[in-house]
């Protein structure tokens, strides 16, 4: 019961570090923590603690969008999904090009998710608000990947430095 009381408390401060510092800090704005952080715990941990985070991320997160309840629960749920499947699947390994082509594949389902919730919510007369496909949405869109990809290359390297068996727990098939 502790270690979920662990998880909503980093969910909540994720959301936070999201919501209220990054869009205040210019350039930071773009990156994704929630993505990379949805990413990387499914990755290390498991598809079921990854679960976990979508969920309660999805909900926080939720509150503070412009589309309907339940929403961004879909989307991290789907890219959770996605990531785990072709973590399992196709990148077998724990290495620092699967990590990388993971977020990078996860920012363009993120992308994709949102517009198209966006607008399919749009249309059915839900919301008022859509996402333009323009030069500035492309322009962000690569921005939100270089962060994305350099913040989970930090991550990545502070993973390795710090935790000595990582390569051990990764060898061996759960």
């Amino acid at each position: 019961m502790l270690k979920y009381l662990y998880y909503i408390l980093a969910s909540i401060v994720l959301v936070f570090l999201q919501q209220t510092i990054l869009p205040n800090l210019g350039f930071l704005n773009n990156l994704n923590v929630l993505l990379v952080g949805l990413v990387f715990i499914t990755i290390i941990s498991s598809f079921n603690l990854g679960f976990i985070f979508a969920m309660i991320i999805g909900l926080l997160f939720n509150i503070y969008s412009f589309l309907p309840l339940g929403t961004f629960i879909i989307i991290y749920l789907t890219i959770c999904l996605i990531v785990n499947f072709l973590y399992k699947n196709v990148f077998i390994n724990f290495s620092f090009l699967s990590n990388l082509i993971l977020i990078v594949i996860a920012t363009f389902l993120y992308c994709i998710l949102v517009s198209l919730f966006s607008y399919f919510f749009y249309l059915m007369n839900i919301s008022r608000i859509f996402i333009v496909l323009d030069q500035a949405f492309l322009i962000n869109f690569i921005m939100q990947l270089l962060l994305n990809s350099l913040l989970i290359s930090l991550i990545f390297i502070l993973a390795k430095l710090t935790i000595k068996k990582l390569n051990l727990v990764f060898l061996i098939k759960k």
